[in-house]
């Protein structure tokens, strides 16, 4: 009994065990399903939300390029960081993906709180690329009015100022070529405007005036090229992109002047001419030469960009704003100890300038006017005598020096007023007799200056650079078939070189016997002519031309201020004669103490004080070592400043 109750229990108790087990095992199907159906959902999820994922990264991607393709010219510098609009005149900022606007915000010209002078615009691509053209312009004009008659000397701060800046918003090198060439190009046509009027007063050709107007602006616009080059390279480095620019400037002009030396070029353009009326600013040419006035000019223009510009800290624009207030005061102080100094001893000469305005009367062959008045001028001077020198322009009497009517008019007029004179003309360069007998050896031409006395013709001066087509044709065998078939000819003649060592002439006056350098025309443009002339002894300088060629345009007056720089360089006076003008005296420190106006026959008569001072200048001994170091220190700012991975057009 006891044995089936348990049997029967055992049973049972199998039977719940079997229940329970089929429960369990249906559970964990039901929890393994249930598993599977959560992770597909999961999954699922997941996929979903890759796909939303990807899918805003490509439209965002396409609308990145949209934009690039699309909005303006991101002009902002790729090295510097994009800052909140600076209160500064500038301050441009992108703002839509369809387009951009500009606002020059709160500025120096803000006349409230919420008023602004400049509103906000929308510009285009195109738009910006008219603001660059537009700046380029402008600077050009500028420096077109810092060599006009009336020369307005500070517009070439103002105009560097804009290149400077333009330069730092200029992202590419092709775009800072561009505006380089087109700021070179428009400021040479402003400049040398007078070129038109000059070749068609020669030979009456429109076309070709015009082609050598443009010709000439087309090359000379190379240096301004090659200085946005190198700024351009700089504008990455804020420490040193002014002093390093003003290095490339003065660098650029004495490459210009070495390569016009050897015939080549024309450097009738050098900055620092722009600022001969400040006489405290320019007597450091007596150090530096007229390139250390153009280095102050892009110093102080490029250090005023940083002061005023965008994106620059406010420690930046401190240093730069002291940096100009230190070369200001550095330059005015020597200057002031410069023009306050005073010479112990002291030469006099009496001196007359002689301006007879018979240059459109020799064109026009009215000889007989051109000879009364000579004669009206010499009758002037037997009356006003005694004199120790009388000068007399280029191209006073046709003729030779050596013989002729020249030779005989100075002669006699030297004996009459017991004075020297000085005349400029044509002479003949000749071999031997034996030579010019066997006719091994033809006779040539020069333009030469010579001084005579009661006997004659007792000295010489050659012309040692000639003008470019008034004077010779410019790869005259080269292009003679060009220059035959469009009836081209220099002005005057054709001539050659004078050759030999530069020699000042020696002049006999009462108190015993006085050196002087003489450079007729275009020779005033070279300053290691004059110096050459002052460490040869010479004690003042005596520059004679013809500027009728250029009637009444600017060039006459560029010229004379050319002058002022070659007497403050060497701190030699400057006694200038011109046949229809500027006539000139100027001081030892440049200063234009006497002037005959253009195109007028006048007389001035000057008692000219040669001050003695202990030593040359620093210029007059050592040249232009200050120009050869900046031309050093450009190229190893470039090399320093060359990037690998910039971004070109």
């Amino acid at each position: 009994m006891n044995k089936e109750k348990l049997e029967n229990k055992l049973k049972e108790i199998t039977a719940k065990s079997k229940k329970l087990a089929d429960k369990i095992i249906s559970a964990v199907k039901e929890i393994r399903e249930e598993l599977k159906r959560t992770k597909g959902k999961a999954l699922k999820t997941l996929k979903e939300k890759h796909a939303t994922d990807s899918s805003k990264k490509q439209s965002l991607s396409k609308t990145k390029k949209q934009q690039k393709g699309s909005t303006v010219l991101d002009i902002y510098d790729k090295k510097e960081p994009v800052l909140k609009p600076a209160r500064s005149l500038f301050s441009i900022k992108p703002m839509s993906s369809s387009g951009q606007k500009v606002n020059f915000g709160k500025s120096i010209f803000t006349l409230g709180k919420n008023f602004s002078l400049f509103p906000k615009v929308c510009f285009c691509a195109f738009s910006v690329k008219i603001i660059f053209l537009g700046s380029a312009f402008i600077s050009a004009w500028l420096l077109g009015l810092s060599f006009d008659q009336e020369t307005k000397a500070f517009s070439a701060f103002i105009a560097f100022f804009l290149i400077g800046l333009s330069i730092r918003y200029i992202k590419t090198l092709a775009g800072s070529l561009c505006y380089g060439f087109l700021t070179g190009f428009f400021a040479n046509i402003f400049i040398f405007e007078w070129i038109f009027d000059t070749v068609l007063g020669g030979i009456s050709n429109y076309l070709l005036a015009t082609g050598a107007l443009l010709g000439l602006s087309l090359i000379l616009a190379l240096p301004f090229m090659l200085f946005t080059l190198f700024a351009w390279q700089y504008k990455h480095k804020l420490s040193i992109y002014p002093f390093a620019s003003a290095c490339a400037w003065v660098a650029i002009e004495i490459i210009v002047q070495l390569i016009s030396y050897k015939g080549l070029g024309f450097p009738w353009f050098v900055l620092g001419y722009t600022q001969y009326a400040n006489l405290e600013l320019i007597q450091v040419s007596s150090l530096l030469g007229a390139y250390g006035v153009s280095f102050f000019i892009v110093f102080c223009s490029f250090c005023a960009t940083l002061v005023l510009g965008k994106t620059v800290t406010f420690r930046r624009r401190l240093i730069n704003f002291l940096l100009i207030a230190i070369i200001w005061c550095t330059y005015t102080s020597y200057g002031k100890r410069q023009l306050s100094a005073v010479s112990t001893e002291n030469k006099t000469l009496r001196t007359a300038i002689v301006q007879p305005n018979t240059h459109f009367n020799m064109l026009q062959g009215d000889k007989e006017e051109a000879e009364q008045t000579l004669n009206s001028i010499a009758l002037f001077l037997q009356e006003a005598k005694p004199f120790d020198l009388i000068i007399w322009p280029e191209s006073t009497i046709p003729g030779y020096l050596e013989e002729g009517p020249l030779k005989d008019f100075m002669a006699k007029l030297s004996s009459d007023t017991q004075a020297a004179q000085i005349a400029g003309a044509s002479s003949q360069k000749t071999g031997s007799s034996k030579q010019i007998a066997q006719m091994q050896v033809p006779t040539e031409e020069l333009v030469g200056a010579g001084l005579y006395e009661e006997g004659g013709l007792v000295a010489k001066h050659h012309k040692r650079k000639l003008v470019p087509f008034g004077e010779f044709l410019p790869f005259e065998k080269q292009l003679d078939t060009f220059y035959r078939n469009n009836s081209i000819n220099s002005l005057t003649g054709s001539f050659v070189e004078g050759s030999g060592p530069a020699q000042a002439l020696t002049l006999k006056t009462g108190e015993g016997q006085t050196s002087l350098g003489i450079q007729i025309c275009f020779e005033s443009i070279f300053p290691i002519l004059w110096r050459l002339e002052a460490l040869g002894g010479a004690e003042f300088f005596v520059n004679i031309s013809n500027d009728g060629w250029f009637l009444n345009t600017a060039a006459p007056y560029q010229h004379l201020r050319i002058n002022v720089f070659r007497a403050v360089e060497n701190r030699k006076p400057v006694l200038r004669s011109a046949n229809s003008g500027i006539s000139a005296y100027i001081d030892a420190f440049g200063r234009i103490q006497r002037q005959i106006p253009l195109n007028q026959e006048d007389i001035e008569i000057v008692e000219l004080i040669l001050p003695v001072f202990s030593s040359q200048t620093f210029y007059t001994i050592y040249g232009d070592i200050f120009a050869l170091l900046c031309l050093f220190l450009t190229l190893a700012f470039s090399f320093n400043c060359l990037e690998i991975n910039q971004e070109y057009d």
